[in-house]
């Protein structure tokens, strides 16, 4: 009996692996009545990306650098909680609870502690950079599901940064190999001059939300 228990185990385990395939084509699938539905939080970030830009524009600065740092901060400050928002939007979509262009400010109330962990995530990047490229990358795939782990209610900042750590390992080749299976579709958007982002953006998005939802599934 122990030993069929094992078996189910393992069995399970099989089943709920990250099969990159599956994933793409449930996104595809839920892509059919979604694209809409995922452009509306996009645009409202663009436009807000936007106008912090206009504003910006309108500020001078003594040197080059102190406008690139204060440019660097109030980026951050302003975005970081926005795609915290733009996950916390998406695993309610993929995981069929309402949504809602306001999930997109739910978390400009932790934004001291978002904008912390941004900041470290970015720390460790440019540090991965100067130890060559591949130690950057090593970054990227480490720290890739801070957002969601934050939108999943996450609200330590080393808390967050090691569930997504803890998330990805084991699954780090996996899923570099899952990012750049999305190679041939930037190709198409270039070919199309841009026009298939309609849906190559959307697609991305529910695919990668997927993919944090099903490796959270396999972790717990």
């Amino acid at each position: 009996m122990v030993t069929f228990a094992i078996l189910g185990l393992m069995f399970n385990k099989w089943v709920l692996c990250m099969n990159r395939k599956n994933i793409k084509m449930q996104a595809l699938k839920m892509l059919e009545n979604n694209v809409w539905n995922i452009w509306k939080p996009i645009l409202v970030i663009v436009f807000i990306l936007i106008i912090f830009e206009i504003l910006f524009s309108y500020i001078n600065f003594d040197s080059e650098l102190a406008e690139s740092i204060v440019y660097l901060i109030l980026f951050s400050l302003i975005t970081s909680q926005l795609f915290v928002g733009f996950s916390f939007y998406m695993l309610n979509l993929i995981r069929g609870n309402n949504f809602s262009i306001s999930n997109l400010f739910c978390f400009y109330k932790s934004f001291i502690t978002i904008f912390i962990i941004n900041l470290i995530v970015q720390l460790f990047f440019m540090i991965g950079l100067f130890c060559f490229i591949v130690p950057a990358v090593i970054v990227m795939l480490c720290y890739s599901f801070v957002n969601y782990v934050l939108a999943d209610g996450e609200k330590d900042v080393i808390d967050a940064l090691r569930s997504s750590r803890e998330l990805i390992s084991g699954y780090k080749f996996k899923y570099l190999k899952f990012i750049l299976s999305f190679t041939g579709w930037f190709l198409v958007v270039l070919c199309t001059f841009g026009t298939a982002v309609i849906f190559v953006l959307p697609y991305i998005s529910l695919s990668n939300a997927l993919y944090y939802d099903k490796l959270l599934s396999i972790k717990e």
